[in-house]
């Protein structure tokens, strides 16, 4: 059974900087699932407003964009192997210390502006995830990332407990700690057991001697090699639909059910549980007999199951707590289906030797778009909790008619992006 299995043949098989990047990203993926469940109560419980966690959500998305605009050049400038040891601590570590010990709106905006720093490292990492990989074990490697994180099965039980025990604000302190410690861990080890990628090598050289904005400066044509394929335009869409509605999810789900559907603060651990056991079961067991599928069905139902989670949840009555348990079962299955498709349309459609300075590109543009739907969601929630629901209700819909009528992921056409990688 194991050797049949294509998911385990690929973990296995793993080698260099790709293993290091897969093997490692539990010590991130536990300790952020165990306290972004309470997040937006967190925030709630320090007396900050639904529009004030939409802004805090819209100002993190700008230092992303700028440290996007920047994470091309800092990348091929430092080395993928350097930028992401840097920015990974700043981004995370820092932040996390600082959320320890928030006290109100300011602290924050103060850690959002370091936190915003993440997509240097998103870039860097990517990187060295997979610009040495075996291109036709993509989606495999992906999942194994997305599948990495929901590790965080076996621990969930435990911020609910402390969350039960201690109440929200010191218990999100404690999971914080953890959490910077644990990322710091992770870090470091990546730092020591991966190695520069070949094409960071070539970009290293190439950049000797320049600064950033020297580097910066061949953006225009980086911009218009991205305009000019309907490849990477295609990614830039569904990355955007995407990143907008998780960002919506994540931020004002927990208030949903907390404060209008009176489910009680600590069983926000038990939705994390049950996503994660879901998704560990439909990447281990499901996904590997999907690949002749190709990408463009997968989505598609993916998308449908998305639309259908965000009903039950609008639905749902007040103190039932078996509707939101059903949007989470809906959403890990969509989560399965389109998260891992979607990341590897955006390594195959790239162009190896300018990766770094494409994604940089690509991702400023996803963020611009992005931006203002942080604090729009707030002012949404602010006058009725469900309408955040329903604009990504919208947002799917769109997504949907934009993979439906795209030839660019037909299996003939993905196929042969696959065979020049």
């Amino acid at each position: 059974m194991f050797k049949k299995n294509a998911l385990l043949q690929t973990l296995f098989s793993l080698k260099g900087n790709p293993k290091a990047c897969v093997y490692t990203e539990p010590l991130w993926g536990i300790p952020h699932s165990l306290y972004s469940p309470f997040v937006s109560v967190y925030m709630a419980a320090l007396l900050m407003t639904d529009r004030q966690i939409g802004l805090v959500a819209s100002v993190t998305m700008f230092f992303r964009a700028i440290s996007a605009l920047l994470s091309g050049a800092i990348t091929d400038k430092l080395g993928r192997r350097k930028a992401t040891i840097i920015f990974d601590i700043l981004s995370w570590s820092v932040p996390c210390l600082i959320w320890t010990f928030s006290q109100n709106f300011w602290w924050f905006m103060a850690a959002s502006v370091f936190n915003g720093l993440w997509q240097i490292t998103e870039n860097s990492w990517t990187c060295l995830l997979v610009e040495d990989a075996d291109k036709s074990a993509m989606v495999n490697i992906y999942s194994w990332v997305h599948m990495s994180g929901q590790l965080a099965v076996f621990f969930a039980p435990l911020s609910g407990l402390i969350v039960g025990k201690l109440t929200i604000i010191p218990a999100m302190r404690i999971l914080y700690f953890f959490s910077f410690v644990s990322m710091t861990l992770k870090f470091l080890i990546l730092y020591k057991f991966c190695d520069e990628t070949q094409v960071g090598k070539i970009r290293k050289k190439e950049t000797e001697g320049m600064s950033i904005f020297q580097i910066m400066s061949g953006y225009g044509g980086i911009v218009r090699q991205v305009a000019a394929s309907g490849e990477m335009k295609l990614s830039l869409a569904i990355t955007a639909f995407f990143m907008v509605t998780s960002m919506v999810m994540q931020n004002f789900f927990g208030l949903y059910t907390t404060q209008n559907l009176g489910v009680p603060e600590h069983f926000l651990a038990l939705f994390p549980i049950i996503r994660s056991a879901i998704l560990m079961v439909f990447l281990f067991v499901i996904q590997p007999r999907l690949a002749r599928f190709g990408f463009k069905g997968p989505m598609l139902t993916g998308i449908c199951l998305y639309i259908a989670s965000h009903l039950v949840l609008i639905v749902s009555p007040t103190g039932n707590i078996v509707m939101p348990i059903l949007y989470t079962a809906l959403e890990a299955c969509a989560h399965g289906l389109v998260m891992p498709r979607k990341d590897s349309i955006s390594a195959m459609f790239i162009e190896p030797k300018e990766r770094a300075r494409i994604v940089s590109v690509m991702t400023v543009a996803v963020l611009g778009v992005t931006i203002p739907f942080g604090y729009i969601s707030g002012w949404l929630s602010d006058w009725n909790r469900k309408l955040p629901f329903l604009l990504n209700i919208a947002i799917f819909i769109l997504a949907f008619a934009v993979i439906l009528t795209s030839r660019k992921l037909s299996k003939s056409h993905i196929s042969k992006i696959a065979a020049k990688g």
